[in-house]
């Protein structure tokens, strides 16, 4: 497999706990990407990993979602997503990583939506048959321009008093280890719309 270098115009910075990484994406390939999740699959209500695999819990997670695995009219995105995930990774984390399954577009577009605090990780015996690859790297693309909403805040558990809170812009990408806690608190108004993806590895060791 093939990486590509990184664009050199792109701004990338770390903070504890995550990388955020602006200008990957043009606006043309965001409006793409936005249009193809428009257009193509079925949203449907996110579900939560407990004793009962896909269950839901308005409580915990309020959100839409639509999974979308690899086709050749997608094929691009992940490409790109793969190359700055290497160079993320290579740069800041240095995991042992795979690839991509899929990725998961979500809509936070009700008063309330939301998704408390949790893991992308999934350990002990709530593993599902088909997640046994463990989730080791986790981004998000955030797809809309923080005046289409108010509340979504992404919030990062650091142990500390406070969360740290991730700011949020059109076209960022968000990554962080997928054992990071975190959370998206409640929209108040209009729309957070995002891409999350998880690279996937063998387990640590």
């Amino acid at each position: 497999m093939t990486f590509l270098s990184y664009r050199p115009n792109s701004n990338y910075n770390i903070t504890y706990p995550y990388v955020y990484w602006d200008g990957w994406f043009s606006e043309d390939e965001i409006k793409a990407i936005e249009t193809y999740c428009a257009t193509t699959g079925e949203l449907t209500t996110g579900t939560i990993v407990s004793d009962v695999k896909g269950s839901t819990d308005e409580t915990v997670r309020k959100s839409e979602v639509c999974m979308h695995h690899i086709t050749p009219e997608n094929q691009w995105f992940f490409d790109k997503m793969l190359n700055l995930t290497d160079h993320i990774n290579k740069n800041f984390y240095c995991m042992d990583l795979l690839g991509f399954e899929f990725f998961q577009y979500t809509e936070y577009r009700d008063k309330g939506s939301k998704y408390d605090r949790h893991m992308d990780m999934i350990m002990g015996d709530r593993v599902p048959p088909d997640m046994k690859t463990p989730r080791k790297l986790s981004l998000s693309l955030i797809l809309s321009d923080p005046s289409e909403y108010t509340g979504g805040e992404f919030e990062f558990d650091t142990g500390g008093k406070n969360p740290e809170i991730a700011l949020q812009k059109r076209g960022r990408v968000l990554a962080f280890p997928s054992y990071v806690i975190h959370a998206v608190k409640p929209v108040k108004k209009g729309c957070r719309r995002s891409i999350v993806i998880w690279c996937l590895g063998p387990k640590f060791k």
